[in-house]
């Protein structure tokens, strides 16, 4: 893992990123990309599968979403040893989560090869995404960033759990990290229940397929020729 100090994006393996002027308010908003799960029905690790029109693995378009999205640094959460550990393995999104919160609150220093500075410790917030929808557009990314950072609430969009802003609050953090320790009811919309977030309506202007999890090889296969269509 390293830091790439003029775009502030933290790249885990290939990636691409463009740069935002350090007079942007959302440098203090941190991108996760979350990448740590068992990838079961696709038979592999998602996060390395390939688009072919992009030539770019699932992670590093992730990443490019959350850049163009705004960004000041990305994070991944994952197995591989560069990338940002579960504390409490096999527990879902919501391990991945409370990895990033823990990282960006140093209390975990050693789950991580390599520190980024003040703009990751002064962190607002995180958008987070899973590696594996690809079709989310950077503008669906900047609506929860605008309703999160005017709010300092948990944002998603109904029906969804994830991509979703989670402020960066000790409140929250202890109320994660409980839940986790306990082992019970841990779905993200438990979470969100318990902390009263805000799920926005959907924008007219969004398609409802930018929300599809790309999880078996038919949806993958499909997605290559839809990108490659598009």
């Amino acid at each position: 893992m390293y830091v790439n100090q003029v775009n502030m994006t933290i790249d885990v393996g290939e990636s691409s990123s463009t740069s935002i002027s350090p007079d942007d308010n959302s440098m203090s908003v941190i991108g996760l990309v979350l990448a740590g799960g068992l990838s079961s029905r696709m038979g592999q690790d998602k996060s390395l599968l390939r688009l072919k029109d992009k030539n770019q693995t699932l992670l590093s378009h992730a990443q490019d979403l959350l850049t163009h999205a705004g960004v000041g640094t990305v994070l991944v959460s994952g197995k591989e040893p560069e990338q940002i550990h579960d504390i409490y393995p096999d527990c879902g999104p919501l391990a991945g989560v409370h990895a990033g919160m823990s990282y960006l609150a140093e209390r975990h220093p050693g789950q991580v090869t390599e520190r980024s500075g003040d703009d990751v410790q002064q962190a607002m917030g995180l958008l987070v995404l899973p590696v594996d929808m690809p079709n989310v557009t950077p503008n669906t990314l900047k609506a929860l960033v605008s309703v999160g950072t005017q709010s300092d609430v948990i944002v998603h969009f109904t029906g969804f759990n994830l991509p979703v802003y989670i402020p960066c609050k000790t409140d929250l953090f202890t109320s994660l990290e409980c839940v986790l320790r306990e082992g019970k009811s841990l779905s993200l919309f438990n979470m969100f229940e318990k902390n009263h977030a805000n799920a926005i309506a959907i924008p007219g202007d969004i398609h409802p397929n930018e929300f599809d999890n790309i999880n078996s090889p038919e949806q993958w296969l499909e997605l290559n020729r839809s990108f490659t269509s598009g």
